[in-house]
């Protein structure tokens, strides 16, 4: 079993570094303006996105996975909230030039070829637009046999450094680009990745007696323990230019 579908049937819905903590202090310190059109690309299971529509934004959802969207517009009923969630591949965004005010991803870009992808978020946002993206990274050089190891296992890829993520959005289109948030993988990251309990958050039938996830969740506590020397997370903020044509 892979990691997508480890979360996948695991129904989680906040499996970024810092889980539903960190999207929380995101809104809290950077606030979006209300009636805002935000799209959240990977958005899973549709935590995040639900919370954004509750706060009384424009909120469209993608994810490649049917079986998390699913999930995400059963999340949707329950909370009474409006989404729109659709299936869609984040670098080839079924969207027009200029649609979205902003953009959220979290823990998502990593997953894609960032020279498709991050082009794809500077066409759909309106001049002016931002994207906020909190990532993996690699925060210094890691063995070659452990690099392949991790990124196999995640299905990443190219994990990059700081300077090579400020480097790749400069060359998709965005006009500045700056790092809100920088942290390690402390006892503190492990304690707000659990500190706010998902109440919808939708396990499949079966899933806690599968012995392949189980491995699958083991091999994931090891590969970021082992390696947690040479890893960060970073909230990026990238904005497109004010002149940028739609």
């Amino acid at each position: 079993m892979n990691y997508i579908n480890m979360l996948s049937k695991l129904g989680m819905g906040s499996a970024h570094p810092g889980g539903f903590e960190a999207t929380l202090r995101l809104l809290k310190n950077y606030p979006i303006e209300p009636g805002s059109r935000i799209l959240e690309v990977g958005c899973g299971t549709g935590r995040t996105a639900c919370y954004l529509s509750e706060q009384g934004h424009h909120v469209t959802a993608i994810d490649l996975n049917e079986h998390m969207l699913n999930k995400a517009r059963t999340r949707a009923t329950t909370m009474q909230v409006e989404v729109e969630f659709l299936q869609a591949d984040v670098c080839a965004l079924p969207f027009p030039n200029a649609q979205f005010d902003i953009i959220i991803a979290e823990s998502v870009t990593v997953f894609t070829d960032t020279s498709r992808s991050l082009p794809e978020y500077s066409r759909v946002l309106a001049p002016g637009g931002k994207l906020y993206d909190r990532e993996l990274i690699l925060d210094k050089n890691m063995p070659e046999a452990k690099l392949s190891e991790l990124q196999n296992f995640f299905g990443i890829p190219r994990l990059m450094k700081r300077e090579e993520w400020k480097q790749a959005f400069l060359d998709s289109g965005f006009g500045s680009q700056d790092i809100l948030e920088y942290h390690y993988f402390t006892e503190q990251l492990k304690e707000d990745q659990t500190r706010h309990l998902d109440a919808l958050e939708l396990r499949d039938e079966g899933a806690l007696l599968d012995l392949s996830l189980w491995e699958t969740v083991f091999q994931h506590d090891r590969m970021i323990l082992d390696n947690s020397d040479y890893l960060a997370s970073a909230l990026f903020l990238a904005q497109k230019a004010e002149h940028a044509s739609s």
